[in-house]
């Protein structure tokens, strides 16, 4: 079961990374990409869980003991990720590094492990695989592991409390009704995130105690799911979330600010922005521009290239676009196209012109493109069109 709800949650990380990487190539932010290093991450620790609770470390040990550092990036990952979504953020700051010193000493640390001999360290890994509490009991780096159980512990709880600082700070200071729908999506969605590092901090928590009272002899007993049951099921859940709820992937860098002075942020030239203002503007250059210059007559147009035209940044633009007309850029762009297209579609111009002729003048590159961007608004073919309306 445990196991089921592990690879489950690996399966939707992937596919929740592709969605943020690859799909959604439109509106890529610094967030996005924090978000799927951060499910990477986590993926490669539970392939580790599942690697070596299955005996397949054998044959790979020196990939024993590798997930122990890389858990101490996922905590400071997951603030600085709520943080660029609710502020904005374009980058890391130089006092950012501070959040990774944990990391970099848990690595020092295991160094003289990740140096030994492998066939050492292929008897450790052996011995560890017949008796698993070993994973949890040998001293693989200088310091005892317990230490790293505890500091891992602490810097998930200073992490969780820091985040709900900042989701908590943010509702109280932003209520503005031209994007209220929208920042309570983004809201119920970072709550959820800070939610699920509970329930894995409880998982954590219950671990720990289970090796110090039953000292690993529950590792054969029906305990021992108790914790990879809640810490599998929180990572499910919160790998999944994206992929039922795509619309929070457009996060909050969308709006106009007001900034002020703020004290929760690590820096105190950064800045809490309060939404103030609503689209009217954009959205009518948006109008403006697209029935003036018609830049869908080009094929290579993108959504970038446009930003630069009509200075809307490409994030906030295709909000606007999702939001507004309910259309993906690629969509609205080509219902444009179709209306260029629908409007020449008649005997007399067809005289001397062809149907694909007038296709690629209206910026299609390929006849399917056209045929399936014409269907999906008139539910019919170009000549079907045709015949019906004359």
């Amino acid at each position: 079961m445990v196991e089921l709800l592990f690879l489950g949650g690996m399966f939707s990380a992937l596919l929740t990374v592709y969605l943020l990487l690859v799909s959604k190539n439109e509106t890529k932010s610094y967030a996005d990409y924090l978000l799927s290093i951060l499910f990477l991450l986590q993926i490669y620790c539970t392939f580790l869980y599942l690697f070596i609770h299955s005996g397949f470390i054998n044959v790979a040990p020196y990939l024993f003991k590798t997930g122990a550092p890389v858990n101490f990036i996922i905590p400071p990952l997951a603030y600085l990720y709520v943080r660029a979504v609710l502020y904005n953020e374009k980058g890391f700051s130089k006092f950012d590094v501070v959040h990774f010193i944990p990391f970099v000493l848990f690595f020092i640390n295991y160094l003289p492990f990740y140096l030994m001999p492998i066939a050492e360290k292929s008897d450790i890994v052996r011995a560890a695989v017949l008796d698993q509490s070993l994973i949890y009991k040998h001293n693989a780096g200088v310091l005892p592991e317990y230490v790293l159980f505890i500091m891992r512990l602490l810097q998930t709880i200073i992490y969780l409390i820091f985040n709900w600082v900042l989701v908590i700070k943010f509702k109280k200071n932003n209520l503005s009704k031209p994007v209220q729908d929208q920042i309570i999506a983004v809201i119920n969605w970072l709550k959820f995130f800070n939610w699920s590092g509970v329930f894995n901090l409880g998982g954590m928590i219950l671990l720990i105690l289970l090796v110090l009272v039953f000292n690993g002899s529950f590792i054969i007993t029906f305990l021992n799911l108790i914790p990879g049951l809640i810490i599998s099921l929180s990572f499910f859940a919160i790998s999944s979330y994206l992929l039922v709820n795509p619309k929070v992937l457009f996060g909050l860098p969308f709006v106009k600010y007001n900034e002020v002075p703020s004290s929760i942020l690590d820096d105190d030239s950064q800045r809490i922005h309060f939404i103030t203002e609503d689209y009217s503007k954009e959205i009518a250059h948006i109008k403006s521009f697209f029935l003036e210059h018609k830049p869908y007559l080009k094929s290579s147009i993108n959504i970038n290239q446009v930003s630069v035209e009509i200075g809307i940044p490409a994030r906030e633009l295709s909000f606007i676009l999702n939001n507004h007309f309910g259309l993906r850029f690629n969509d609205f762009v080509n219902n444009h196209r179709i209306t260029f297209v629908t409007e020449r579609l008649n005997p007399d111009y067809l005289k001397d012109y062809t149907i694909e002729t007038l296709s690629i003048s209206a910026g299609f590159t390929s006849k399917s493109t056209f045929n399936a961007a014409f269907k999906k608004i008139h539910n019919c073919t170009p000549s079907e069109f045709l015949a019906n309306s004359y």
